[in-house]
């Protein structure tokens, strides 16, 4: 993607956000005989033509965890908040930062004061449409400050530890103030001074937290249409970073009225964006209305969204579609086969974009939390030899699962490593996965069954030095609301076993909650070996090593172990994590030379694969759909929440056929530089 992430990386081509959105306007194509203008009927870019009624339905599994897009990291809530919260910028359908709320914005020279000039004259709505505040700099102060003070436990304040001046120390002091220990001069301490005994060394006994206050964040509202991020670092990238939920505003004064009650359903939020959401009734209906006062709302087209629930709409959804009752569904490998052959199905399916919006990979738990019933101090000794990954790295046959959800086209969306290609290109078009060695894994086919027998033979040897016990158990859980994530375990636990014995695996596939799932098995170390994704926030390969940061909960191998109170890493473990970090912070340091940063990055993230801490998988897209949107015509970008949005789609009468899909995409790739 040549021309957008290249472009992205240089503090000095910033100005070029500015470019026109390039929105498709509809079509007339009704005349009469003699010449003279009928009632038109309005076409699409696809041929088909525009619905009269502009409301779209579907169904729904999964409920939101949280309305909160300021505390919440998840996907699936992140779309609420994507349809219903303006953010400073935004993107156009090829992928192009445009404005949004704000209407321009500078950087400094030393890259590290950003100001946006806010669009004046918007305002806040409630979910009955009545106008609240105007929004101002201040509700984006605002939400920074809240992501930042730790009692309000936000899961993306990640996104701006280290990169908002005084974010940081902010957080760690209301962290010393939720903890509430405090030393006879009434300071703060970062921990309790109980815990300390005679052999702690004095720079670790408990130390007193110097105050920061909220205004001591990097973040200021100049007056109310002028805002200023103040970085710790330079960061070319920053604003392709704003579509994240943490740095969209919250109004100021609800947000003070409501504390940790913000955001807990429609009635306690307000709303800035091109819908309101005007009816939720959790595990029955949401409703999105479009927001008739919003800034661009002639290019919000789509008046009402109906999402109804049903935990079965895996099920039922394909046929009521093709009865006319909604108007999208997925399309399982199970069912396509038949659609495919049936001539009025086969016209309403079309095959989704591949892309690089999220990257999945299997990861090890290193701190497992699973049951006694699934031995895991005996996991821990397998998971903490090399040679034992090693021998499901290289045993794993990937293409073979991925056939389950994507028999058609697996070979497309199979991927080496963790960051996507043509994710990211340095100033020359080079693709970031083309660096050092990563190029080398990029090319490789992953799966070697002799090689994997040959890791085998040696963590037998490991296995029997460490005292584990044969076959390790293998906890491997999925979402039950997804069948064919189900079949895709068990595809692979006949794979594995069939390859290296269950005499010395025992892969034990578990049907997961379909509701809350990560919060009960990922993060809660439910699991020895998982199927994880993570979407791009930002573009720039740092992104993608957030999810192996320090104190993460996606393979816990730096987590703190506060809960289970013993050291579940070995030294050999701790060594290979200390040293990627150490890689990833040296590439960290890199701003301004992209050649340089990427080489540093491609060698952390080969490093941390080539020890086989993960295992790549593949990335999104490629699955069939029925469909009467256009997803040519929604906003895009493989970062942040742009293409969750609703806004600049139409409702068609018709669905999308395969055939309009590949005309289309081949136009789009040329147009965003894929080749």
């Amino acid at each position: 993607m040549k021309k957008l992430f290249a472009l992205l990386l240089a503090v000095a081509v910033v100005a070029s956000v500015f470019a026109g959105c390039g929105k498709t306007e509809p079509t007339d194509t009704t005349t009469t005989q003699g010449g003279t203008q009928a009632p038109a009927q309005q076409t699409g870019p696809d041929g088909r033509v525009i619905a009269k009624e502009q409301i779209y339905r579907t169904l729904y599994t999964g409920e939101v965890e949280t309305m909160n897009y300021l505390s919440t990291g998840n996907t699936n809530d992140l779309v609420v908040g994507a349809n219903v919260i303006d953010s400073l910028v935004e993107n156009d359908a090829h992928g192009n930062i445009v404005p949004a709320a704000a209407e321009s914005w500078d950087v400094s020279e030393d890259g590290l004061t950003w100001t946006f000039h806010l669009r004046q004259g918007q305002y806040w709505y409630d979910a009955e449409g009545n106008q609240m505040d105007p929004v101002t700099a201040k509700d984006f102060v605002a939400s920074i400050q809240y992501v930042c003070d730790a009692a309000n436990d936000a899961s993306n304040f990640y996104m701006v530890d280290g990169w908002i001046v005084n974010a940081t120390e902010y957080f760690d002091y209301t962290t010393a103030v939720v903890g509430g220990f405090k030393n006879e001069a009434g300071q703060y301490l970062d921990h309790d001074p109980a815990e300390d005994t005679a052999e702690t060394p004095a720079e670790e006994k408990a130390q007193p937290v110097a105050e920061v206050k909220p205004e001591d964040i990097g973040v200021v509202a100049v007056d109310d249409y002028t805002l200023e991020y103040h970085l710790v670092i330079p960061r070319p990238y920053f604003v392709t970073a704003l579509q994240y939920g943490c740095y969209w505003p919250a109004p100021a004064t609800l947000l003070t009225e409501l504390g940790p009650n913000f955001a807990l359903d429609n009635t306690s939020m307000w709303f800035n964006g091109a819908y309101l959401m005007s009816t939720f009734e959790p595990q029955a209906k949401r409703i999105y209305t479009k927001n008739q006062n919003y800034w661009d709302k002639e290019h919000v087209y789509i008046e009402e969204i109906r999402q109804t629930y049903n935990a079965e709409a895996t099920v039922l959804a394909p046929e009521m579609f093709a009865r006319g009752d909604i108007d999208y569904c997925a399309i399982n490998s199970e069912l396509l086969p038949g659609w495919k052959a049936d001539a009025t199905k086969s016209q309403m399916i079309s095959p989704t974009r591949v892309t690089g919006d999220y990257s999945y990979f299997f990861t090890f738990n290193f701190e497992p939390r699973f049951g006694e019933e699934y031995e895991p101090a005996n996991w821990v000794k397998a998971v903490n030899s090399e040679n034992f990954r090693q021998s499901i790295f290289w045993g794993l046959d990937r293409m073979n699962s991925m056939k389950v959800i994507y028999p058609e086209n697996a070979q497309d969306l199979i991927m080496n490593t963790v960051t996507p290609s043509a994710f990211a290109m340095d100033d020359k078009g080079t693709d970031y996965t083309t660096y050092g060695d990563l190029a080398a894994i990029r090319e490789r086919d992953s799966f070697n069954a002799d090689k994997a027998k040959e890791y085998k033979a040696a963590a037998l040897e490991d296995l029997k030095a460490a005292g584990a016990t044969l076959p390790i158990k293998i906890p491997f859980v999925y979402n039950s609301s997804m069948n064919s994530w189900g079949q895709e375990c068990s595809v692979i636990e006949q794979q594995l076993e069939g390859l290296l014995g269950t005499d010395y695996i025992d892969i034990i596939v578990i049907a997961g909650p379909s509701q809350g799932f990560l919060g009960a098995v990922r993060r809660a170390g439910q699991y020895a070996l998982l199927k994880c994704n993570w979407g791009a926030d930002y573009a720039d390969p740092e992104t993608w090593t957030d999810p192996f940061a320090d104190g993460n909960s996606y393979n816990f191998a730096y987590d703190t172990t506060e809960k289970l109170e013993v050291n579940t890493k070995t030294a050999d473990t701790m060594a290979t994590c200390d040293e990627y970090r150490r890689m990833v912070d040296e590439a960290k340091a890199v701003y301004f030379d992209t050649a340089d940063r990427f080489t540093k990055f491609a060698a952390a993230e080969a490093y941390y694969i080539n020890h086989a801490m993960i295992i790549p998988y593949g990335v999104t897209g490629g699955d069939y759909q029925a469909t009467k949107l256009n997803m040519f015509e929604g906003q895009y970008a493989p970062f942040g929440q742009a293409s969750s949005r609703y806004k600049g789609q139409h409702v068609y009468e018709t669905a999308m056929t395969t055939d309009m899909f590949n005309q289309q995409v081949a136009a789009w790739k040329e147009a965003i530089g894929i080749k």
